[in-house]
């Protein structure tokens, strides 16, 4: 079966840099582009549809704080292609990034930018940005939906979904590629306060809770040998490791995430000298931090 690939970017506060990514990805050799206007306070939707008609034009509606991983799944619902291809709004892809993806990308793969690359296209400095093109992901749209897409639960621009969204596709048996920066002709620069001004929680704080929820489930999953845990799991997870994550400061660079995950009668207590008696399992994850950076003036 031929590949076929759908362009899925998300926007929120981002249509000026929209106006000059969109062209570059209709121009591509694709089956369809995909925006998903996510209670855009700039009209997205309305210019999409004004001076765009091919696209396929996605309206996640009432959102006051932005999600990548609630667009994107939006997004990904509708795609017909075999192939999603996830970019921000703020990248602008180069002439033939399509036709080079489907001459190179290897079967049963998906596509990232490493660190590295990712790096090079950062020009402006700021260290938000030195991973502006972690979430440029091509996968398989069967290994997508098999692994449930990017987990919703997870909260604020540095929580790291698509990390997560790697690991799961692992785990079902997908390789890692490595993306060429000849898919990219340029990334938009721009500062930090623009990256963040829709996301509910700061920056330290949804990726302390990344870090410590993203463990927490890989445990979790290498124990039930599943790509995906439930809803209910997962919010339990995420509400442990937020909590520990808010108590992160510069007097606390020690925090401890406990999830208490099931008891157990004891069958034979009377051989322990009790009339009953339970055992309890937990999970517990420590974040520790060393040598405090000094807050500089801009």
């Amino acid at each position: 079966m031929a590949r076929t690939f759908s362009i899925i970017t998300t926007c929120k506060g981002r249509l000026d840099h929209l106006k000059a990514s969109l062209p570059t990805m209709l121009a591509q050799q694709c089956n369809e582009v995909v925006v998903v206007d996510y209670s855009c306070p700039q009209g997205t939707g309305a210019f999409v549809s004004e001076n765009f008609p091919s696209v396929r034009l996605v309206s996640v509606e009432g959102q006051h704080h932005f999600s990548n991983w609630k667009a994107r799944n939006a997004g990904a619902a509708v795609a017909s292609s075999n192939v999603l291809v996830f970019v921000d709004a703020d990248t602008l892809l180069a002439e033939g990034a399509i036709e080079w993806l489907a001459a190179h990308l290897p079967p049963r793969s998906y596509g990232y930018f490493d660190s590295a690359t990712s790096r090079a296209f950062n020009r402006s400095g700021p260290r938000v940005a030195a991973n502006q093109l972690k979430g440029f992901q091509v996968i398989p749209t069967p290994a997508f939906r098999r692994v449930g897409g990017y987990d919703e639960i997870l909260e604020g621009y540095a929580a790291g979904a698509d990390t997560d969204l790697e690991q799961r596709l692992s785990l079902v048996g997908l390789s890692r590629f490595a993306l060429d920066a000849c898919l990219v002709k340029s990334v938009i620069q721009h500062d930090a306060a623009s990256r963040t001004q829709h996301h509910a929680q700061p920056i330290r704080t949804s990726y302390a809770a990344g870090l410590l929820y993203r463990a927490a489930k890989r445990i979790l999953l290498r124990m039930n040998g599943r790509a995906e845990l439930p809803i209910a799991v997962r919010r339990n997870l995420y509400r442990a490791a937020a909590q520990a994550a808010r108590g992160l400061g510069p007097a606390r660079s020690r925090v401890t995430m406990n999830v208490k995950l099931g008891d157990e009668p004891i069958l034979m207590p009377r051989q322990l000298g009790f009339e009953r008696g339970q055992q309890s399992l937990s999970l517990q994850l420590e974040l520790s931090l060393e040598d405090a950076l000094r807050e500089t003036a801009a």
